[in-house]
């Protein structure tokens, strides 16, 4: 492990994208050698700091580019954020954006300001997608306005989430609640995330609405205990890893957090404090633990190389202990959406 924490420190220094692209790729091949279920945490918190260090030197470098092109007035103060598993800190090796950038200035210079933070959100999303991180299908990133915005914009659209309670602002609230700093000023992503997690706790509409947004996609676990591949098409015999489980305990833990108004950005820092709290019986608690490692180690054991096919897994190429492991964390899945569905039905 310490030649992976001295890599990390030599990544930070990477002066080109060409040099980030050579580092996303050796991850890639020292996570074939070194992938160990013993030392599975420390992996992961491994594999999460090299994606920090490479979208921090890509930031910056798109930040210089900016300032160099002379593109409108960069803002007193701004901070680039990941959302998805980046933000959650739980990514595999190939993971595509998803990521946003928030700004404060004065109400005079808005619009300048937009200039400046549009531009550097081309530059790194195309520098991001260079080194290996595939453009987001759903648009979840810094080019898209919903994603790139001031502070008082950003205010205001979480406020129409909030008082909407369509099923669009539902996913989307779910969407930023993993919002965590990369780049610029953090207070600023930190306070908002906060800020969300105390207002969504507040209403009890919402919330209940959450809970059974949490219940979908279903878990494709039949009721004797199969599991339901994919019957048809590229895909048939495989599962999906995301949607097998994954998705739904990632959802489940940040509906306990809303709750329970704990605005970690985390998957990992949440169950903790859910732990401490006592929100979860003891021994379903380690039944998510458990489950989460297994959905990780299988994710990034089986990763293909940045294809669009990297989320299905062939249930027959899975090792027979590796099945046993995911039909447990499957089960345990359908406990904790039950468990959700269970208390949000109860909000009054």
């Amino acid at each position: 492990m310490e030649s992976l924490y001295e890599w990390v420190k030599q990544l930070e220094e990477a002066q080109t994208i060409g040099e980030l692209r050579l580092y996303h790729d050796e991850l890639a091949r020292r996570l074939r050698y070194q992938l160990r279920w013993e030392e599975l945490e420390v992996i992961s918190e491994i594999v999460a700091d090299a994606h920090d260090a490479m979208m921090r030197r890509v930031f910056c470098l798109a930040e210089q580019e900016t300032l160099r092109a002379i593109a409108g007035v960069r803002p007193r103060s701004w901070c680039w954020y990941a959302m998805g598993s980046i933000g959650r800190r739980e990514p595999t090796v190939w993971t595509d954006q998803d990521h946003g950038i928030l700004f404060a200035c004065a109400e005079q210079e808005e619009q300048q300001c937009y200039e400046f933070i549009r531009h550097m959100a081309a530059v790194g999303t195309n520098y991001l997608h260079e080194i290996g991180y595939p453009y987001c299908s759903g648009y979840v990133m810094a080019t898209n306005k919903r994603w790139g915005q001031s502070l008082c914009d950003w205010k205001q659209q979480i406020k129409m989430y909030i008082s909407g309670c369509l099923p669009n602002d539902i996913r989307f609230l779910f969407i930023a609640m993993d919002m965590r700093p990369i780049y610029g000023d953090s207070e600023l992503v930190d306070d908002s995330r906060r800020t969300l997690f105390r207002s969504t706790n507040e209403k009890a509409q919402l919330l209940r609405q959450m809970g059974e947004h949490v219940m979908f996609p279903s878990v494709p676990l039949g009721w004797i205990g199969n599991v339901q591949m994919e019957r048809w098409g590229p895909h048939s015999g495989a599962i999906h890893m995301k949607h097998s489980g994954y998705v739904q305990i990632v959802n489940a833990l940040k509906w306990l957090a809303c709750a329970a108004n704990i605005s970690a950005a985390t998957t990992w820092e949440r169950w903790r404090e859910i732990t401490n709290k006592k929100l979860l019986p003891l021994p379903l608690a380690e039944e998510v633990r458990d489950a989460l490692l297994t959905y990780y180690y299988i994710r990034i054991k089986y990763a293909t190389e940045a294809a669009n096919e990297r989320d299905y897994v062939l249930w027959r190429a899975l090792e027979t202990n590796e099945r046993t492991r995911l039909k447990k964390a499957m089960k345990t899945a359908k406990k904790l959406q039950r468990l959700v569905l269970r208390r949000a039905g109860g909000i009054r």
